[in-house]
């Protein structure tokens, strides 16, 4: 099936400044994405229920992180976001998941219950909830239907979580959305850990993770992360990523098999 594709506005915040809001949008809906994710700290927020009728662009969700000290500002975007009923939330109040991150999660839930938003739970690299087990054993212990999942696949290969087959059917009753990115494992990539490239770069087999999702029946938007540090032309970038998304769905609906791999012989 033909997924909508949406990007993530990191790739817009580059080492010279950032895309005003009408750059980005023009850019996005002439190659072709159906929409874009966020993040929160954009001055654009607020022009976010005009997107959709002005470039035709959906906004899937708004990408925030929690630390400690930022109560005021998180439960500021869920009281007062419109136009978008998703929020990839990272917790980042400590080295692994704490009590600040679960305080904060009671907090917010009943908001989402009043305001009917949904929070897609962001494992990170190099943040306090950096793998989908930390994020599944959450989902389990609040069981709460506004709470979920966005497996993204860089963060997932730059933790080196592995056993994408298990990882997925883990996080699979809470899978809300998910997030891809071209990427090679590096000292020199973010956190010391991987690097953010386009789609058709890096040794990150995305057309195999696309496949285990197809197979499972995933029918949901998917995201691509961009960073400052992929250096060259943004809209090259964002080209190159929809090209080669667009091709690997091809395959797949020819040759969905190519998706299944053998064990590695070593």
């Amino acid at each position: 099936m033909k997924h909508p594709l949406h990007h993530m506005d990191f790739i817009f915040q580059t080492r010279l400044g950032t895309y005003p809001l009408q750059a980005q949008c023009e850019m996005l809906a002439e190659i072709g994405y159906q929409g874009m994710t966020m993040s929160a700290w954009s001055k654009d927020l607020t022009a976010i229920p005009q997107i959709k009728a002005q470039w035709g662009l959906d906004v899937g969700a708004v990408y925030l992180i929690y630390r400690e000290g930022l109560e005021a500002f998180v439960t500021n975007i869920f009281e007062s976001l419109e136009g978008c009923s998703t929020i990839e939330l990272a917790l980042h109040s400590g080295n692994t998941v704490t009590d600040l991150d679960r305080m904060m999660l009671e907090r917010l839930l009943p908001i989402c219950e009043r305001r009917n938003l949904q929070i897609a739970l962001y494992p990170h690299a190099r943040y306090g909830m950096q793998t989908t087990t930390e994020a599944v054993a959450l989902c389990e212990a609040f069981n709460h239907p506004h709470l979920g999942i966005v497996f993204h696949g860089y963060h997932w290969y730059a933790n080196q979580e592995k056993h994408l087959e298990q990882r997925l059917d883990a996080v699979w009753p809470w899978l809300r959305n998910v997030n891809i990115a071209g990427s090679r494992l590096s000292p020199l990539g973010w956190g010391g850990l991987a690097t953010i490239e386009p789609l058709d770069e890096g040794e990150m087999d995305n057309f195999v993770l696309l496949g285990a999702l197809q197979r499972r029946g995933f029918e949901g938007r998917v995201g691509v992360l961009g960073w400052e540090s992929m250096g060259g032309d943004v809209y090259g970038n964002l080209r190159r990523s929809m090209i080669a998304f667009r091709s690997m769905e091809q395959r797949l609906a020819a040759h969905p098999e190519w998706a299944v791999l053998d064990p590695l012989p070593y």
